[in-house]
């Protein structure tokens, strides 16, 4: 479990995100295709962003990423899937936060959509508070 994070440095990383993936391709060169999400969050998630690597950002907001589901929504998820349950986890995990980084990217350009980005972290930083 990660730590509770403050809604200013929640705003920082989201604005370290935000800057390292607004207008770049994704892509480090244009015959490169990534093969699935995870593939995608591997590359990006070591890139450097402000002194410290995209994946750690995403380690230290992970509890305020929109797309993430219950413990319990988890298990019943997991239940299903015929992988060892750490494997499953990392995977689940993985794909969320390249979905995000995604979204960042979509988003980072359009201040409307990145101000309702924003607070859905917000909020979800907020009720992590609480429980």
């Amino acid at each position: 479990m990660t730590e509770s994070i403050s809604r200013k440095e929640l705003c920082g990383y989201l604005s370290l995100l935000r800057r390292q993936l607004a207008g770049q391709s994704l892509f480090p060169a244009p015959n490169v295709i990534f093969l699935n999400s995870r593939a995608l969050y591997h590359h990006l998630a070591r890139q450097t962003c402000g002194g410290i690597t995209v994946g750690e950002i995403l380690q230290k907001i992970e509890t305020c990423i929109p797309l993430a589901v219950t413990e319990e929504s988890f298990s019943l998820f997991l239940s299903v899937c015929k992988e060892p349950r750490a494997e499953r986890t990392r995977s689940f995990l993985e794909s969320s936060k390249a979905d995000f980084l995604l979204l960042v990217h979509q988003t980072a350009e359009n201040e409307p959509q990145w101000c309702a980005l924003t607070a859905l972290c917000e909020k979800l930083r907020q009720r992590n508070l609480r429980t």
